[in-house]
């Protein structure tokens, strides 16, 4: 193992944290790495023939993979030297349930040939719906700090890590909650910006479906939100919010920042 190709996508920044975390790993290791977000590149003109490995990294949206990622592994060209893939999920409870996630993407993957021997979750504190408290969320953090050199090694060694075995029923859950990705973009439409927002426009360069503009002074939603939080947990004000009746859902920056220093 020589060299590494990661991509990833990530709202809150709970899988950038451990992207950034297992790079630093797998180069430690004496082995390269680059790493590309999924937003900002074409599926297409992706070239994999210079690595040894493919890694691709996202955080589990109701019970799949965000539609970005799909999108982007639909997109992804042919491999005919069974390229290694490893899938790396962060999720806020390690159950059989959420392993779904990754189950388009292998269909996908495997058809074009990629040889998928990883398929791994790393459980981070919540940040959607069920808030998890500072304490457990500094414990749920540590041990995934502590699981990401073990993965580096594996994908160095090339490890398989297989795909928890899920009845049918778990599978048909999976499928049914994809009805998220046509859901996303009208609950997007019921965020907006509380008052006090100086329209810095971090939200605006930052979204990575480009569904925020500014407009006459006033941030505005279009219709392609994929409700990944990104613009809420980046916000320097924690300005951004969602109005009724999606306000149950509870969107919100949970967590202090230096936890995950």
């Amino acid at each position: 193992m020589k060299k590494v190709c990661l991509y990833y996508f990530s709202g809150t920044g709970m899988t950038k944290h451990v992207v950034e975390r297992l790079a630093d790993e797998i180069k430690s290791r004496h082995v390269s790495v680059d790493c590309f977000k999924i937003e900002a590149v074409n599926g297409r003109n992706v070239a994999l023939s210079d690595y040894d490995a493919l890694i691709i990294a996202y955080p589990t949206h109701s019970l799949n993979a965000p539609k970005i990622v799909a999108d982007f592994v639909k997109q992804l060209p042919k491999s005919n030297s069974g390229t290694n893939t490893f899938i790396i999920h962060t999720c806020s409870a390690d159950d059989a349930v959420n392993y779904g996630s990754s189950d388009l993407l292998i269909k996908r993957l495997s058809k074009k040939g990629y040889c998928i021997c990883y398929n791994r979750l790393i459980e981070m504190p919540s940040n959607f719906a069920n808030k998890h408290s500072e304490q457990q969320a500094i414990k749920t953090l540590a041990a995934a700090n502590d699981s990401v050199a073990r993965i580096a090694e594996d994908i160095i060694a090339l490890k398989p890590y297989p795909s928890k075995e899920r009845h049918l029923g778990l599978r048909a859950l999976t499928w049914l909650a994809r009805i998220e990705w046509f859901g996303a973009p009208i609950i997007g439409k019921f965020f907006y910006a509380k008052d006090g927002c100086d329209c810095c426009g971090k939200c605006v360069d930052n979204c990575p479906k480009k569904n925020i503009v500014m407009k006459k002074g006033a941030v505005g939603f279009k219709w392609s939100c994929g409700i990944c939080m990104r613009c809420i947990y980046q916000c320097p004000k924690n300005i951004i919010s969602v109005r009724k009746p999606f306000k149950f859902i509870r969107f919100d920056k949970w967590y202090d920042s230096e936890i995950f220093r």
